[in-house]
């Protein structure tokens, strides 16, 4: 076998590797939330929190049937992206559609710990670096058709990680695998993160929180995004006429072409 023949081998081996059935996936997470947690389709499924990520779906449905890579932001720390990134992949795997859900904030991951669970190997950081195959890595979340990659550690160095050489292949092959991919990136604001990431994905959500977001920094996150941005959920905001239906503080959203 000639030189080409062995490249061509190995290219082949290595792509169905990567495009084996997330249904592979060994790890399982079975979420044990506490009364205050804020994973509302554990903890309140019959709420209005969840009524509202229904409606976030059928908008983000309609506007991409086919589904897509969708990346959810805030311009600043602190503002419900992570919880918002999981409850809406939780969503769209509620309602039959095979979901990924990939945390991407180095400098602070979010998503194991929403779930309660220590990442301990196999991290998203694995398949990046092409040490592991995207089945390897994931973990599978209760019994809807929801997957996650998580993150192992914190860092602060990530060229390596977030080039366009790591991410643009990464992210076909789960494209590929799902019909949504909900990516909990970092703060689209001070740090260079999103900008690098935002060329990759399909669409963006920034997050605004109701009494917390800074209205100076919102502008800046919008120049992030450009022409990505679909839409904008606000957080922590009172849905009118929960009076007749109960008293529930959850989230508000509201997505536009």
């Amino acid at each position: 076998m000639n030189a080409a023949s062995d490249i061509n081998t190995t290219y082949f081996d290595a792509l169905k590797r990567d495009l084996v059935s997330p249904e592979r996936a060994g790890k399982g997470i079975t979420p044990q939330p506490d009364k205050r947690s804020r994973l509302v389709f554990l903890t309140d499924p019959a709420g209005l929190a969840v009524e509202q990520y229904k409606l976030l779906r059928r908008r983000l449905n309609a506007l991409r049937p086919q589904g897509g890579v969708l990346g959810i932001t805030s311009p600043g720390p602190g503002e419900g992206k992570t919880l918002t990134s999981v409850n809406l992949a939780w969503c769209f795997a509620n309602g039959g559609q095979r979901t990924c859900l990939a945390d991407l904030d180095f400098r602070a991951p979010g998503v194991a710990h929403t779930l309660k669970y220590s990442v301990e190997a196999d991290g998203v950081e694995d398949v990046l670096t092409g040490k592991n195959a995207v089945h390897e890595s994931l973990y599978k979340i209760g019994d809807d058709p929801l997957y996650a990659l998580c993150i192992q550690k914190r860092r602060a160095a990530l060229d390596e990680l977030l080039s366009p050489a790591a991410l643009a292949p990464f992210l076909e092959k789960l494209r590929r695998m799902f019909h949504w991919v909900i990516l909990d990136l970092p703060p689209a604001t001070p740090m260079a993160d999103v900008a690098e990431i935002v060329p990759q994905v399909d669409g963006a959500i920034l997050v605004i929180r109701n009494a917390t977001t800074k209205k100076a920094m919102i502008p800046a996150a919008c120049e992030v995004l450009e022409s990505r941005l679909w839409g904008v959920v606000y957080n922590d905001s009172p849905i009118a006429g929960s009076e007749y239906y109960g008293s529930y503080g959850s989230t508000g959203s509201r997505v536009k072409r």
